[in-house]
């Protein structure tokens, strides 16, 4: 009977022959630092596995589960995720440059100094997590919801909040021009906070 191969060995033969990863399913296995491009990852599931310090790029996942995985510091340059599914990870220092990501769930997760730069992100859904300090610049954010998060000192430049309900976040020090608020839904708390973007003086 051969032997079964390791998540980094799998990740390797198909790179190697340009195939896809179907259906697998890793358990507290480590790609950390692997450097990996242009495969695709279909109905697979991935618990407590390691990525962090990774470099990829033009990847494909659908239809696949991260939980209680480590990104943190991994690079993902022009990916697709479409239905996948992060449930308890750290995603601290996690950058996504140019990503498309359609049907997305981040649960539970840290995110701290997560990036998305000129992403198109669709019906993606962020809840009880921690996104301060994290940027998502000049991306379009259509059907994307923030549920109970934290995004203190998040960074929106040029990403257009119309439409976003933020009244159940946690939003102090949020970082945006101004344009980028038109539209949002905020409480009359939240709201006295953002006056500075508009250049009123909230008096007492």
């Amino acid at each position: 009977m051969p032997q079964r191969k390791t998540m980094r060995e799998a990740i390797a033969e198909a790179c190697l022959q340009e195939e896809d990863i179907t259906k697998a399913e890793y358990d507290g296995e480590s790609a950390e630092g692997l450097e990996f491009s242009g495969i695709g990852f279909h109905g697979c599931r991935f618990s407590g596995c390691r990525f962090e310090n990774c470099r990829a790029e033009n990847l494909y996942f659908e239809d696949t589960v991260f939980e209680a995985c480590n990104f943190s510091n991994a690079s993902l340059a022009g990916c697709c995720l479409r239905r996948v599914k992060f449930l308890n990870c750290k995603l601290m220092g996690t950058s996504f440059s140019e990503p498309i990501l359609d049907t997305l769930e981040v649960a539970d997760c840290s995110c701290r100094f997560f990036a998305v730069s000129n992403g198109k992100l669709r019906r993606v859904v962020f809840s009880g997590s921690d996104l301060s300090e994290a940027v998502l610049q000049e991306c379009s954010l259509n059907g994307t919801e923030f549920r109970d998060c934290c995004l203190r000192k998040a960074d929106f430049l040029h990403t257009p909040l119309k439409g976003i309900d933020l009244t159940t976040d946690e939003i102090a020090g949020l970082v945006a021009s101004g344009p980028e608020l038109r539209g949002a839904k905020v409480t009359m708390l939240q709201a006295s906070d953002l006056a500075r973007y508009l250049g009123l003086i909230v008096q007492d």
